[in-house]
C-alpha cells in the first residue's frame, strides 16, 4: 500500500497523470511562470516613445478567476508623463488590429499612477472574477486579447500588447557550495517573437535562507559567457524628472514579500536571444560574496505542472487549489505538509505529454 500511496504503484500512477491530462483539457497547464504575458510597447503612429510596460495574467486551477499583474514605467530620458486612464483587456483581435471602436473591454483593470514626485515605475497585483472570466480564458488561448493602456494624451491607447503563453525559463538559486542555505529563485519570459524578455527574480527573507548581505550585482549571463541582463538596485537616475526631483525607479528584483512584483525588461537582438537560449546562467553576488556568487542556477525549461509555492501555501492548500488531496501532492514531492519553504516549485500533478490519437479516457484505463 506504501507503494502506491507513494506515487510508485500502477494504480496511483495512472491517477494522479489522469489528473494533469484533465487539467490540460478544461483550462490550462500551470508552470512557475505566469500563464500569459504581454510586453506593453507604444502603439504603431503614436508619437510618444517615453513609456513601456509589461503585464501577465495567471487563470486560476478551476477557471473562475485570474490573477493580473501589471507594470508600467516612465523611462528616464523624458519628463513627459501623462495621466493614465485604466488599463483595458481587450478583444477578440489578432496582433497589430484593433477592435472597432465602442466594443467593451474584456476585462477593466486599475489606473497607473505615475508622478515625479515618487517612482517613476507603477506595479500592481489584482484578482479579478465574474461572468466574463471563461470568455476571456477563450481569447487568450486563441491569441485575441490584448492589453491597452489609454493616457489623456492617446485615449484609445498609448502602450499595447498581445496576450500569449510565454517560453518559460526557470532557475533555483543556490551557493555554489555548502557553506550557506542562501536560496532564491529566477524566472525569464522570452515573448513568441523571440525579442523580448522579462526576468523575475524572488528572494526569500527567512533567517535561513536570507542572503548574507544586500545585492551587489544580478545578472543573467548566456550560454557563451556574456552578460544579458542586469538587475540592479534601487536607482536614481540624474536626468530630471521634473523640477528638482529625479526620475527614482524600484530594485528589479522582488522580496518574497512584495506584493506587486518587479520585472526587468529588456529588447534584445536575436544573437543576444539565440545566447539566452543555450544554457543560460543567473548569477547573484553580494557586499560580502565580493566577485564571486553568493548563489547562481542554470536556467532550464520551466516544467509544466508545478506551482511556486508563496508565504500563503503549502501542500494542503496546493492540493485544495487543483482539487486533488494533500497526500496524492505529498507523494509526488519532497518534504512533508508540515515544511513549507517559499519559492520553491511544487508538482500537483505529473505532466504527462499525450500522443496522438490518445484520449483521456483511454489514459485513465
Amino acid at each position: 500500500m506504501l507503494e502506491r500511496v507513494r506515487g510508485k504503484g500502477k494504480g496511483c500512477t495512472r491517477m494522479l497523470f489522469a489528473l494533469c491530462i484533465i487539467q490540460l483539457f478544461v483550462q490550462v497547464v500551470h508552470a512557475t511562470c505566469p500563464t500569459f504575458a504581454a510586453w506593453l510597447h507604444p502603439v504603431p503612429g503614436v508619437e510618444f516613445n517615453n513609456l513601456q510596460g509589461f503585464a501577465t495574467v495567471d487563470v486560476s486551477p478551476d477557471g473562475t478567476f485570474v490573477i493580473v499583474q501589471l507594470q508600467i514605467t516612465a523611462l528616464n530620458f523624458s519628463s513627459a508623463i501623462p495621466t493614465f486612464n485604466e488599463v483595458r483587456i481587450m478583444g477578440p483581435a489578432a496582433s497589430h488590429v484593433t477592435v472597432p471602436v465602442g466594443t467593451d473591454p474584456l476585462l477593466v483593470l486599475s489606473r497607473p499612477m505615475i508622478t515625479c514626485d515618487g517612482m517613476s515605475q507603477w506595479s500592481t497585483t489584482l484578482r479579478r472574477s465574474g461572468a466574463g472570466i471563461p470568455q476571456l480564458i477563450q481569447y487568450m488561448r486563441q491569441g485575441l486579447a490584448y492589453v491597452s493602456v489609454p493616457t489623456e494624451r492617446v485615449p484609445d491607447g498609448e502602450l499595447r500588447g498581445q496576450l500569449l503563453v510565454p517560453h518559460c525559463l526557470e532557475a533555483a538559486l543556490t551557493p555554489p557550495d555548502t557553506s550557506s542555505s542562501a536560496y532564491g529563485f529566477a524566472n525569464v519570459m522570452i515573448n513568441a517573437d523571440q525579442t523580448d524578455v522579462a526576468a523575475l527574480v524572488q528572494l526569500p527573507e527567512d533567517a535561513k535562507r536570507k542572503l548574507s548581505s544586500a545585492v551587489d550585482d544580478l545578472r543573467v549571463v548566456g550560454g557563451t559567457g556574456q552578460t544579458i541582463m542586469t538587475l540592479r538596485a534601487a536607482q536614481e537616475f540624474s536626468e530630471i524628472c521634473i523640477g528638482n526631483e529625479p526620475h527614482k525607479y524600484p530594485p528589479e528584483y522582488n522580496l518574497e514579500s512584495a506584493e506587486a512584483k518587479a520585472f526587468k525588461l529588456a529588447r534584445l537582438a536575436p544573437a543576444a536571444v539565440q545566447a539566452l537560449l543555450a544554457h543560460p546562467t543567473v548569477s547573484l553576488s553580494t557586499v560580502s560574496s565580493g566577485p564571486g556568487a553568493e548563489i547562481h542556477g542554470v536556467l532550464v525549461p520551466a516544467v509544466s505542472c508545478r506551482d511556486l509555492l508563496t508565504k500563503h501555501d503549502n501542500l494542503y492548500t496546493l492540493a485544495r487549489a487543483h482539487r486533488s488531496d494533500w497526500i496524492t501532492v505529498w507523494s509526488m514531492n519532497l518534504g512533508n505538509p508540515d515544511v513549507r519553504p517559499t519559492l520553491q516549485p511544487r508538482y500537483y500533478a505529473h505532466p504527462l505529454q499525450v500522443l496522438k490519437g490518445e484520449t483521456a479516457m483511454a489514459i485513465q484505463r
